[in-house]
């Protein structure tokens, strides 16, 4: 893709980021069938401009994101740091120690162009940089799930209708030299 930037966040783009995840979380809600969670909807939304907060105040130590633009227009986000309370409560705290990727997202015009693949290699080699051997990331959303299973296989921890029926969650615990290969 021509114009393509991948980079670290700018504290004056902040607001255009945060506009950023509502837009991809409403339609990611909508594709899976739960925009009428409406407080979960929010709630997820929130986290994610803590979770950036969290990176602009430390300068990428507590939480470390990378954001994709094509033509100076924010089309991706990613992001690792420590593993959230539901990967911990999930796993009996059995993955509290490991980085957690997550907030990968994608400008709904945007997703099944590589755009995501391209911000995994860019993490994953973050990660190999900084020594992190190990990792770990979650998805409830159902089509999120199937890409990950597509290109990592299984998850180490399948929790059957854990957000209701037909509604699973899932916790996978990779290594950064096998994501490399």
């Amino acid at each position: 893709m021509q114009n393509l930037v991948v980079r670290r966040p700018r504290i004056e783009e902040i607001d255009s980021i945060n506009e950023f995840f509502e837009l991809v979380i409403r339609d990611t809600f909508e594709r899976n069938g739960i925009a009428d969670l409406v407080e979960t909807l929010e709630g997820e939304i929130e986290d994610k401009r803590k979770c950036l907060n969290q990176d602009i105040e430390s300068n990428g130590e507590k939480r470390y994101f990378l954001i994709v633009t094509i033509d100076d227009m924010i089309v991706g986000s990613i992001e690792y740091g420590p593993s959230n309370d539901l990967i911990i409560t999930c796993t009996n705290g059995e993955l509290k120690d490991l980085v957690e990727i997550g907030t990968v997202f994608v400008h709904p015009e945007y997703q099944r162009k590589g755009v995501g693949n391209i911000m995994l290699i860019h993490i994953f080699n973050e990660l190999k940089n900084k020594g992190i051997k190990e990792f770990c990331f979650d998805s409830g959303y159902k089509i999120a799930q199937k890409i990950w299973i597509k290109k990592f296989g299984g998850p180490e921890y399948h929790l059957k209708n854990y957000w209701g029926e037909g509604a699973d969650h899932m916790v996978w615990r990779l290594k950064v030299s096998d994501v490399l290969e």
